[in-house]
């Protein structure tokens, strides 16, 4: 049952086979040469983790910005007959479409570490985008051959591309709000500020990740020497359960899309996540491995 619009349309487009199958057409040579190549360092620079935040989402605002300027530049020219502003509004379309290939690129970048279902609603959202970033150029290139001079028919066309832009950013709001896209996957752990005894000492093997749980949430042990690291049992990026992870050095990997973490303090070392894993304070006491959040 589809309780309203937005399920009707997520509905339309999961179900769409010639969707599905582009979607992951297009997404099986990309992640051959991003994922595990030397391109990979380009990736993580869009995926955002130097920033500590997702890059495409703060991208997003700069074109938006520029395109709704143009939009009151050319409607204060239009209605009131204000002189001069063609120049400013096409310099701030063209501004936009130039950082909308950046921002598409991020983008494409995060829609590779998706799930199927999300992965289709992510193939229209870009689509729907590109083509609203040509249709912007298109009308760059017109005003800049016509002297800048602000018209109707010129206005109309970048109204329907704003318009356009406007349904890509509702599929973009869909796939973060309502399906949970990039989001921190720790963000709402409520653990204990006591310690709490989570396995006997025995049962936790030297360098072995083991997940165990603490009070409905998973926690990652794993034991060096006399250390035992305690973090948050999923990566924060995307949910995947650590303790199939690898341990390379200090640092436990992420099974799904390689995100790697400090053993320490669960900090990002590698994206894509760019979301720190909770951390917790470890102690044996009477054989017990116990734990509390740090």
């Amino acid at each position: 049952m589809k309780r309203d619009l937005t399920e009707r349309l997520e509905g339309w487009i999961t179900r769409s086979a010639a969707v599905r199958g582009a979607a992951k057409a297009f997404s099986r040579p990309l992640n051959g040469l991003f994922q595990q190549t030397p391109l990979r360092p380009a990736k993580l620079l869009l995926n955002g983790s130097w920033l500590e935040h997702p890059l495409h989402p703060l991208l997003t605002d700069v074109p938006v910005g520029a395109w709704t300027v143009a939009i009151v530049l050319d409607l204060v020219a239009l209605i009131f007959r204000v002189p001069n502003l063609g120049l400013a509004s096409g310099l701030t379309i063209g501004f936009g479409t130039l950082v909308a290939l950046a921002t598409i690129a991020s983008g494409v970048m995060d829609w590779l570490d998706v799930d199927p279902p999300e992965m289709a609603i992510g193939a229209v959202h870009a689509l729907v985008n590109t083509v609203a970033t040509v249709l912007f150029a298109v009308a760059f290139v017109w005003r800049w051959r016509t002297g800048w001079v602000i018209t109707g028919d010129k206005f109309a066309l970048t109204l329907i591309a704003y318009l356009t832009i406007a349904a890509g950013a509702f599929l973009g709001g869909s796939l973060v709000f309502r399906l949970g896209t990039m989001i921190n996957r720790n963000a709402y752990r409520h653990d204990p500020k006591d310690f709490v005894s989570v396995i006997a000492l025995g049962a936790l093997q030297e360098g072995v990740p083991l997940r165990v749980d603490l009070q409905g949430s998973p926690i990652l042990l794993v034991r060096r020497g006399e250390v035992i690291h305690a973090l948050g049992g999923m990566c924060s990026h995307y949910g995947a359960p650590l303790e199939e992870g690898k341990i390379i050095g200090d640092t436990i990997q992420c099974p799904w899309h390689y995100s790697r973490f400090k053993l320490a303090d669960g900090s990002v070392r590698e994206g894509p996540a760019t979301s720190p894993l909770p951390a917790f304070e470890a102690r044996v006491v009477d054989g017990q491995v116990q734990v509390r959040s740090r």
